[in-house]
């Protein structure tokens, strides 16, 4: 799926196209299970990275932990393989505000953070790491919000987001690392060079333009939204009736916590769209694969084109107005991708990807995991 630079709109236009993009992925051995209707599950051994990247996130992790010690490490490392059941931090996620398992930034030394910071660059492109620091910056102007309504909320703020290490990261077994907190919640399973899981994967936005705070007008998951809305306006009328809803918008995404990925085939298939919409499509999957490094990235689009371009839909709910409430989904043989506005002004906006095979939160893989390694 090539990226049109020239068409690239809005948020850190810059960083993505100072991506270096260098690394293929030269094999893949990892297909995926078919949603319902798409088809029975296949189950393999994940995605050949390389070596050079997992070692890279393999260090940061062990750099991390290696830095933590007493009961900052026992918060932070959990050294059973993912599956048993001191491992649930993987497998259990939130997007609200919250305490939960790990280590949180506002307990963490300088030296902590620091290399906490150079996990999350190991693992996020130049642009996923410049979305998590602005999305983490909104709980300040979130609180400053709450001030000038005449509260002042507690639970809104930066050291609230939470790090877990699961496994061995220097090990031959499954491990995974963990970050979590308002609005982001991101996982990822390893095992040597095979890249296990990425996902669910959850961003959030509210506002989506700060009004406070350092990043003042500077729109927050943009991209997103506007190639979708781009794609959506662009249907013909014979393409709107198959591929937009005007009514039961969903009230937040469907697939959430603790629920399987169980798509019904709604919405447009890309076999029935023009070349320049199945562009749009494809440029709007990049932009929310370019949350991941380059070659994770590429690693994820190849399991995608290699279960079959054509079978992925597109479905808009609601008006075509980007300020107003709405919602789209993105659903193939091996990936989920929901976003809803939940407010229109000022924006509110969930977004989650979801894989069903390889899901950390009831998935085959997930599955797997738990006999291979539940006690």
């Amino acid at each position: 799926m090539a990226r049109s630079e020239a068409t690239q709109p809005g948020f850190l236009k810059t960083a993505l196209h100072s991506r270096n993009r260098q690394f293929l992925v030269v094999l893949m051995l990892f297909s995926g299970i078919l949603a319902k209707s798409f088809g029975a599950p296949v189950m393999s051994d994940g995605i050949q990275i390389p070596p050079l990247v997992s070692q890279r996130i393999s260090r940061a992790a062990s750099a991390l932990i290696a830095s933590t010690e007493g009961d900052s490490r026992m918060k932070l490392h959990h050294p059973d393989v993912p599956g048993s059941a001191a491992s649930n931090a993987l497998f259990r996620w939130s997007f609200l505000p919250g305490r939960r398992p790990g280590l949180r930034h506002d307990e963490m030394t300088l030296d902590q953070r620091i290399h906490a910071q150079q996990l999350v660059r190991s693992t996020l492109s130049e642009t996923g790491q410049l979305k998590w620091n602005a999305i983490v910056a909104l709980e300040d102007v979130l609180r400053e919000l709450s001030r000038v309504g005449g509260g002042d909320d507690p639970s809104r703020t930066p050291g609230q987001y939470t790090f877990a290490i699961l496994g061995d990261p220097s090990g031959t077994e499954p491990w995974g690392w963990r970050v979590e907190g308002h609005h982001v919640s991101l996982r990822f399973l390893l095992q040597g060079d095979r890249w296990l899981s990425s996902t669910p994967a959850f961003l959030g936005a509210s506002p989506t333009i700060p009004s406070a705070g350092p990043n003042i007008g500077l729109e927050v998951l943009d991209d997103e939204e506007d190639l979708a809305l781009q794609l959506a306006r662009s249907l013909r009328a014979e393409q709107l009736e198959i591929g937009l809803r005007s009514k039961g918008i969903p009230r937040d995404i469907i697939h959430g916590p603790g629920k399987g990925v169980v798509i019904d085939p709604i919405g447009i298939r890309r076999d029935q769209l023009t070349p320049d919409q199945q562009l749009l499509l494809e440029q709007l999957i990049d932009v929310h694969l370019g949350l991941l490094s380059s070659p994770l990235e590429q690693a994820e689009k190849r399991r995608i084109e290699n279960a079959g371009l054509d079978s992925i839909r597109f479905c808009w709910w609601g008006p075509l107005e980007k300020n107003q409430r709405h919602s789209y989904r993105i659903h193939g043989p091996t990936t989920l991708i929901e976003l809803v506005r939940v407010a229109g002004n000022p924006g509110h906006v969930h977004i989650v990807r979801r894989d069903p095979a390889r899901d950390l939160d009831q998935s085959p893989l997930h599955q797997h995991l738990v006999e291979a390694h539940g006690k």
